[in-house]
């Protein structure tokens, strides 16, 4: 059993529109990218708006499609042709990074570049629907996802995320003590304590601002719809485990919020030990 499906022989051209823009950071200054897909026809009012940050080690361009070659895994299919099939528009920012390349985990200059990110898209000539604007995001994307989503819950419509990481701080520990040759290969717990700036129990703030745990009660005012899975590779047993206990609490904000306002929010979750496909993140942020 895999996390992504086999490599099809052949790969349909895709219609969609892509194109690289460039944003300055309202955090620091610095020049920032994204990748913004749109449907290959026109459009003839505002389109709904899908915010994908990447997962952690894989640029923008493999998250959208085909996936990181560094790991031994199938073929992720993720967002190809799906903003041109479903008539919205695709944000892949390529990440605001302060010391390892494609890891940028939360950081508040991150989050804060795809909120200006998804408030500014006009000025690039998209028109966006502000009543139909999802998170979705896989792994460090899905981590992301629910940050944003979070502490900016005015802004989106819903979120949907695969085996997220919800608390930093505890898998960054998982990853330091793994014993999976392909996790200590990418040495990933070295890359996350250095952006980041040290260890979790020498900086707990500083992970704590970038976990999801933190943000609950904004995660509570939105739709919210968590896949996990116990075939992803990087330390699942502490993902579940956080994930689980995350869920928990959320599904307990929710509750608590019913008594305080006549409509409320709901969160899905779902567990899988079998096969999930990235495309499934994409087609439920879009339908919620």
């Amino acid at each position: 059993m895999t996390l992504f499906e086999p490599r099809p022989e052949t790969i349909p051209p895709d219609p969609s529109r892509k194109e690289t823009i460039l944003y300055t950071s309202p955090s620091d200054g610095r020049a920032m990218k994204a990748d913004i897909y749109s449907p290959g026809r026109l459009s003839n009012g505002p389109l709904p708006l899908i915010l994908a940050p990447h997962p952690i080690t894989w640029t923008a361009e493999e998250d959208y499609h085909a996936g990181y070659d560094g790991f031994t895994r199938g073929y992720h299919r993720g967002y190809h042709s799906l903003a041109d099939r479903y008539g919205v528009l695709i944000a892949m920012p390529h990440g605001h990074h302060r010391y390892e390349e494609s890891c940028s985990l939360a950081s508040p200059e991150q989050i804060t570049d795809m909120a200006f990110l998804i408030s500014h898209l006009g000025e690039f000539g998209y028109s966006v629907d502000a009543r139909r604007i999802y998170a979705c995001g896989l792994s460090m994307g899905g981590q992301e996802a629910l940050v944003v989503a979070g502490r900016f819950p005015e802004k989106f419509s819903a979120v949907c995320v695969f085996n997220p990481i919800v608390d930093l701080a505890a898998w960054q520990e998982d990853l330091a003590n793994t014993n999976i040759p392909e996790i200590r290969e990418f040495d990933t717990a070295r890359r996350i304590a250095n952006e980041v700036g040290g260890l979790p129990k020498e900086i707990p703030a500083a992970y704590a601002v970038r976990s999801a745990t933190n943000y609950l009660d904004g995660l509570a005012q939105i739709p919210t719809l968590i896949f996990w899975s116990d075939q992803d590779l990087i330390s699942p047993d502490k993902l579940l485990t956080t994930g689980i206990f995350f869920t928990n609490n959320l599904r307990k904000k929710i509750s608590l919020a019913r008594f305080q306002s006549i409509t409320t929010p709901s969160v899905m979750v779902r567990q899988n030990s079998t096969n999930m496909r990235a495309g499934n993140c994409t087609n439920g942020a879009i339908t919620i």
